[in-house]
């Protein structure tokens, strides 16, 4: 599988903490984003993440208990067997790819000279898509679609339904949204 086929079912992610994984697995959400969770709940809960049908991602940033180093990718590959991983750390997506697994790379956009350095990096790091927070700047988007080929996935501050479209519209491949309530909408 890989990340243009995932995101054409239905371009919002489901970004959420542990306790409501059951809730965003039974979402009309293309992808889950796990954040904010704890390694031993990610232990007892690897079964459901192997055998989920809708892929799962980890922020690795964001997991209690996971150092950011190569065994912690080849632990997850073996143990958890996430569909992938998100990250701000370009080693971290080289050792998670060396693993087979997808993935995203998380940027912030502040300025001009973020946005340069995201380039570089995303050039260097070749993840499978990019997260480009916050989500309410679907302005720059073709410009960075203009140098780099990954799926752009817009990430944070996104509140309503019409920054969603909004992101659409603006070249963005996918969403990824905290707000339950919002997982169950398609878009087209």
């Amino acid at each position: 599988m890989d990340m243009q086929t995932i995101l054409k079912t239905n371009p919002v992610i489901a970004a959420t903490e542990q306790d409501r994984l059951g809730e965003a697995m039974a979402s009309r959400a293309c992808a889950i984003l796990l954040m904010y969770g704890k390694l031993t709940k990610l232990m007892e809960e690897a079964e459901t993440i192997r055998q989920s049908s809708k892929p799962i991602f980890l922020h690795t940033d964001l997991m209690n208990g996971l150092s950011n180093d190569k065994e912690a990718f080849r632990f997850l590959s073996t143990y958890i067997q996430p569909t992938g991983i998100v990250t701000t750390k370009g080693p971290m997506i080289r050792a998670a790819k060396k693993e087979g697994m997808l993935t995203i790379q998380r940027v912030f956009l502040i300025d001009s000279t973020s946005l340069s350095t995201t380039i570089k990096n995303v050039l260097e790091n070749q993840p499978d898509a990019i997260e480009i927070m916050p989500g309410i700047a679907p302005s720059i988007i073709s410009y960075i679609k203009e140098h780099l080929s990954q799926p752009i996935i817009l990430g944070g501050l996104i509140w309503n339904m019409e920054q969603v479209n909004e992101a659409l519209k603006g070249g963005a491949d996918a969403v990824s949204l905290s707000k339950s309530e919002m997982w169950n909408h398609m878009t087209v």
